[in-house]
């Protein structure tokens, strides 16, 4: 610390223009602050207490090198910034120490504080970047067709963390926050008190972004908070009829401050019709709307592919207030009748926006069309096979961080990943399902594709050639999760190839498909010490 006062007596010899274009480029910002406040400088703390409104503490991830200041922070920053917090973004191993620290300094409550963000915290030891996959990787929804089971959302239930945060959302600490976000991969199946309240205290909460296990959680809290809330994000895992109690439930939502509204589904809405539209329709007032939904619908009843004209019917026209309208719809038909696309598109005619669609069959007898608004603004696709418009000359997917390739007619040539890795720079997940080998060998090992930003890659269902394509004839600088099935990755290792080990030499976390019965030794040239995380069987 002594190196740091040093610095900051040189820093107080500059104008202030200048200090403060230096201050902004410190990360994290409260290395900044434990740097400055308290060494005696009255000017530099002035200047450093002028930004202290927004703290972060996300950046303490193991191993991290700035794990150091986090006592200080508490001891010598915290309470001379009590009054000046405004927004607080925190892991959940944090919320203790604050919940001690705002107790015993200020009598249970930040006055100031507006915004609230509580985040996992699972990130990788030296890098800090999240981690994404969960033991739910492994469960039978892996085996529903066109059925997507990523994320892996953390399912906090009868856990500490889930008791923890529990307890801060009734504490006084809450009251006074008009925003609150809960990381996006994080849900809480047990918040609830006796009166089915997630907010108790929260009188003031106006934004939610939160992730809930069940589709009767978002009813629950609507009904609790309805009459204050104005903009409301929620990511829902499972959108299914309980008990025929949760009817009487919606039809006593009243939502009329509600204005921006976004309902995240990536997982089949198996009821959509009997449940998820009837809760939509109460919320009149909304102006602002996102949908990202996936829809399935049960074999043996007559169905059609949700297009404009549902749209229409059934949310624009419950809507009189709304302006403006984005969402990716992906619907799931068992027996599929085959459709043109055209007959889809000529369904949107009278909507005043872009909007394109996609239609795609398969040998599993299912058949899936989405459709989108333009410009896109989801992040994730979901069973894209070599038939989707995927590279078209509008980039209009160039923002997708999420990928699940699935196809059961025809393989992924080369090609086509090449294609993957240019049209979607900024992919972060990629999960392949494709058992097709592929026709369009490529005899070299050459390193010819780059996936940047790949951090997580899914190969459980797949041959031999889409884990040679990515695993030994790419570039994955990024690359920190890998699940793989075990006999393709015991062939993997027994190739020996130097690109493979150097793609997995980052690697902290790898999941195998079945228990590794093998030596852990026969991991070791491949993969850094500890990366192999045990399977649920084991």
């Amino acid at each position: 610390m002594n190196s740091l006062s040093e610095d900051s007596t040189q820093l107080a010899d500059l104008p202030d223009e200048l200090i403060l274009i230096i201050m902004n480029k410190i990360k994290p910002k409260v290395l900044l602050l434990c740097s400055i406040i308290t060494i005696g400088n009255n000017r530099l703390e002035k200047l450093a207490l002028d930004m202290c409104h927004s703290i972060d503490l996300t950046f303490d991830y193991f191993q991290s090198p700035n794990q150091f200041i986090i006592p200080r922070f508490y001891t010598h920053v915290m309470p001379c910034i009590i009054n000046n917090i405004q927004s607080l973004t925190l892991s959940i191993h944090h919320i203790p120490n604050m919940i001690t620290f705002v107790e015993r300094y200020c009598n249970g409550i930040l006055p100031n504080l507006a915004y609230l963000k509580i985040i996992i915290g699972r990130q990788n030891s030296m890098s800090g970047v999240p981690y994404t996959l969960g033991n739910n990787l492994y469960g039978v929804s892996r085996c529903f067709t066109l059925f997507s089971n990523i994320p892996q959302f953390s399912v906090l239930d009868k856990s500490n963390a889930a008791r923890t945060i529990s307890k801060f959302l009734r504490s006084l600490f809450v009251p006074s926050i008009v925003s609150f976000e809960l990381d996006d991969d994080c849900i809480l199946t047990n918040i609830f008190n006796d009166d089915d309240l997630f907010f108790p205290e929260s009188i003031h909460l106006t934004y939610i972004r939160i992730t809930l296990f069940e589709f009767k959680h978002c009813i629950c809290l609507l009904n609790q908070l309805g009459s204050q809330l104005c903009s409301f994000v929620v990511n829902m895992m499972f959108v299914s009829v309980p008990d025929v109690s949760i009817f009487a439930k919606i039809k006593s939502i009243s939502c009329p401050n509600l204005k921006r509204l976004t309902m995240i589904s990536y997982r089949s809405i198996i009821d959509y019709e009997n449940l998820f539209l009837p809760v939509l329709q109460r919320l009149s007032n909304v102006e602002y709307l996102i949908l990202l939904l996936a829809i399935e619908f049960e074999r043996n009843t007559p169905k059609h592919f949700i297009d404009g004209f549902d749209l229409d019917k059934d949310i624009i026209s419950y809507m009189p207030h709304l302006c403006q309208f984005h969402f990716h719809i992906r619907s799931i038909l068992p027996n599929a009748c085959h459709v043109e696309i055209d007959t889809i598109r000529q369904t949107f005619m009278k909507q005043q926006q872009s909007v394109d669609c996609a239609i795609d069959y398969f040998n599993n007898d299912h058949g899936q069309c989405q459709i989108y608004s333009l410009p896109f603004i989801g992040t994730r696709l979901d069973f894209i096979s070599s038939r989707f418009p995927l590279f078209d000359t509008n980039k209009t997917f160039s923002m997708v961080t999420k990928l699940l390739l699935f196809d059961d007619i025809q393989p992924f040539e080369s090609v086509f990943f090449e294609c993957v890795s240019r049209a979607l720079p900024h992919l972060k997940t990629l999960d392949i399902m494709n058992e097709l080998e592929q026709q369009e060998k490529i005899d070299t090992t050459t390193n010819n594709l780059e996936f940047t930003h790949l951090t997580t890659l899914i190969l459980f269902d797949i041959h031999l050639d889409y884990a040679e394509q990515l695993l030994c004839r790419s570039h994955l600088p990024s690359l920190i999760e890998l699940a793989i099935n075990n006999n393709i990755l015991l062939k993997i290792i027994a190739q020996d190839q130097q690109q493979a080990k150097d793609n997995c030499s980052r690697v902290g976390a790898l999941r195998t498909s079945d228990p590794f019965y093998h030596s852990i030794d026969t991991l070791r040239n491949f993969f850094p010490p500890d990366s192999y995380v045990q399977h649920p069987k084991e």
